[in-house]
């Protein structure tokens, strides 16, 4: 769930059209069925406007598998590692860019002035880096109610805590850097996301990576080689690992944010290397 505009990683290997879809079928000799889909956290209408193909697919399975489970226990621990015990964020930021995170994050956001100095910097980072949210109907957030209500067990590949790593791992001069970019970049914010929507809908992942690539220029190499050893490479191998079980027992729906399925890291190139068979539905 938790993804910061802008980031990808990965050069890919294979030609663009090998990743011209962000629902896969996946399946192998013996007749089991699963599926990959690519999804983004955002809560515009048009994602939540699935296909018949997936609802299709929600109705065969028996398991959804997300990054995380967005349930109360979730949320609130996701909120308590954003913010600090005994810092404050204006003694991390400098007198000029506090002023203008407080000024977007309570104009846009709706925080107070107080909340957003107990916000830590890579909070502050992940919070500028998406819209200020308006129904709260994300679409992680929406497939996991669907399901449920379907009767599908809904589980995570990752933990809290292994997600909350992976920023808090992030250097504080470099969490500072990409404060510095998102409040500056943060007036375009409703363009990026609308690019970024369009490739989607488009099921078109190479222009997903090439639109985030872009976002991602100017920032120091080491910032780019964390998020791309730790926040793609890493975490694939992780959550392929963790969904081995699930996938051999069939009827399993792995849904996790669209720039982890393509490259030669990409969950459907580890789908591949342990001989799932692997077939683009849109």
């Amino acid at each position: 769930m938790v993804r910061l505009r802008g980031v990808v990683f990965v050069l890919l290997l294979v030609p663009a059209a090998a990743w011209a879809a962000v629902f896969w079928s996946v399946t192998d000799d013996q007749g089991r069925q699963n599926w990959v889909l690519g999804t983004m956290h955002s809560e515009d209408p048009r994602l939540l406007e699935w296909p018949e193909a997936l609802m299709k697919a929600l109705g065969e399975a028996n398991r959804l598998a997300l990054e995380l489970v967005p349930d109360v226990e979730m949320l609130e621990r996701m909120q308590q590692a954003m913010r600090f015990d005994d810092d404050r964020l204006q003694n991390v930021l400098g007198a000029e860019l506090y002023r203008q995170v407080v000024e977007i994050l309570t104009t846009k956001y709706g925080l107070t002035e107080p909340a957003v100095d107990r916000m830590k910097p890579w909070a502050v980072a992940l919070t500028l880096a998406t819209p200020p949210p308006e129904t709260g109907m994300f679409m992680d957030l929406m497939l996991s109610f669907r399901a449920r209500g379907a009767g599908l067990d809904v589980v995570a590949l990752e933990t809290i805590d292994e997600q909350i790593d992976f920023l808090s791992r992030i250097p504080l001069a470099d969490q500072v850097s990409l404060i510095r970019r998102t409040a500056a970049d943060h007036d375009r914010y409703h363009e990026v996301f609308e690019s970024l929507i369009q490739a989607y809908l488009s099921g078109d992942l190479a222009r997903l990576e090439a639109i985030s690539a872009r976002q991602m220029e100017g920032l120091d190499e080491h910032i780019i080689r964390h998020f791309n050893e730790v926040g793609i490479v890493e975490r694939n191998q992780r959550m392929i690992e963790r969904s081995e079980a699930w996938l051999a027992e069939g009827g399993l729906v792995i849904a996790v944010g669209a720039l982890h399925l393509p490259g030669e890291h990409g969950l459907l190139a580890l789908l591949r290397e342990r001989g799932w068979k692997l077939e683009p539905i849109y």
